[in-house]
């Protein structure tokens, strides 16, 4: 009996604590940030007239505005006017990282990359960032100065910012190649733009890319080679199926596979290119010639991959299922969270930023912002203009229980 009443007493324990488990919760970890740095509410600018109102900067130019996850687990994030801060320890304190002209807006969730495993490419809707070392030094490309002609206009040289670019980064450091999403570029004449110097010079892309009135996912495969979803003029409708690869920088094209890319654009991992499609996670190892599905099929992804600490640990996120993780190269998937409304500066918890997304725009993969710590099992989360935060995937309750049977 009494082994009996031992035996269900240990078990009533681990019962117990198991039921009172807490269930994980998002946690802001840049509120406090954001007052330091005095970016939590807009600020007010002078009037444009004597006797005129005090302006106030737009509410999405407040917080952050762009978040990613190095392979270390070390978390960084944007302001435009405060530039780049770096926390170490899972955003318990953060500090000043980069130069200080690195200050810009991430308009989209891939305007902040790392080409894994050792790289980064950051376009600032402006300033245009690369690091071969994982953030230790910078390099600056210059930002794109071409010859604007619009209609009623006479041809002249425009500074422009683009807010979405895909490097050549495999072999070249810092890169030649770089292809970029003119933002506004309705207001320019052209979408989008092309560098093979390293940003000595730019010029505009040709014309499938120049002339295309809508988002087209696109990527670099090398410094030659660009890649390209299928082109639909109506920027409502959904992706059509095609991923097309130019030899020549856009020039020519050929439809290599009957994929329909999802995300915005594709993610590096050395010499291998992966791209979120209707499919599944889909993957080249060629240099973007043949496309084969990752492992086992995993459905609407639109953000990811994000890479651990190996080319076989990888996180996605889908606007339907939430978050899913592989420690095994993509041969099983399991879903870890649901999605995250992360706030945004247009207020919380249900509105366009925040709630399940229909329109393009976020089918472009813009305003949130994702990342994974492989190591601590950690999710992030960032909406345009808003907090950052955190999701503990491993339960506290567990790592008690461990403790208490002294593992």
């Amino acid at each position: 009996m009494r082994t009996f009443i031992t035996i269900s007493l240990f078990s009533l324990s681990i019962a117990s604590l198991h039921a009172a488990e807490p269930k994980p919760e998002w946690q802001n970890i840049t509120a406090e940030l954001a007052k330091t740095l005095g970016v939590d509410a807009p600020r007010e600018l002078p009037p444009k007239e004597p006797g005129g109102e005090v302006q106030k900067t737009a509410i999405y130019m407040t917080h952050f505005q762009g978040l990613f996850v190095l392979p270390n687990g070390d978390v960084g994030v944007i302001n435009n006017d405060k530039g780049l801060h770096r926390s170490t320890d899972q955003g318990a304190t953060w500090n000043k990282w980069g130069e200080d002209w690195m200050k810009g807006v991430a308009q989209s969730s891939l305007s902040l990359k790392v080409y894994y495993p050792d790289r980064i490419g950051l376009t600032m809707d402006g300033p245009i960032a690369v690091s071969s070392d994982l953030g230790k030094s910078w390099t600056q490309i210059k930002k794109p100065i071409v010859t604007v002609t619009k209609k009623n206009t006479p041809p002249f040289q425009g500074d422009l910012n683009i807010f979405v670019g895909d490097m050549d980064l495999s072999v070249n450091m810092p890169p030649k190649t770089i292809l970029g999403f003119v933002h506004h570029g309705e207001l320019f004449g052209g979408t989008f733009v092309q560098t093979t110097d390293g940003g000595v010079k730019w010029d505009w892309s040709p014309p499938v890319l120049r002339e295309s009135r809508c988002w087209l996912r696109t990527g670099v495969a090398s410094a030659s080679t660009v890649l390209r979803g299928a082109v639909s003029e109506d920027a409502k409708a959904p992706p059509n199926a095609g991923i097309f690869l130019s030899p020549d920088l856009g020039q020519t094209w050929e439809k290599v596979s009957e994929y329909t890319l999802l995300g915005t654009c594709p993610v590096h991992y050395g010499p291998n290119i992966y791209w979120a499609a209707r499919e599944g996670i889909v993957v080249s190892r060629d240099g973007g010639k043949t496309w084969s599905v990752c492992g086992s099929a995993i459905e609407n992804v639109v953000f990811g991959p994000y890479f651990g600490t190996s080319e076989q640990e990888m996180m996605v996120v889908s606007y339907k299922d939430g978050f899913s993780i592989t420690r095994d190269g993509g041969k099983t998937w399991k879903l870890v969270a649901p999605f995250f409304a992360a706030p945004s500066a247009w207020g919380e918890p249900k509105n366009e930023m925040t709630s399940a997304p229909t329109g393009s725009r976020h089918w472009r993969g813009a305003l949130w912002y994702f990342g994974w710590d492989a190591k601590k099992d950690i999710l992030y989360a960032n909406c345009f203009g808003g907090d950052a935060w955190k999701l503990a995937l491993a339960p506290a309750a567990a790592a008690a229980l461990e403790k208490e049977n002294g593992k």
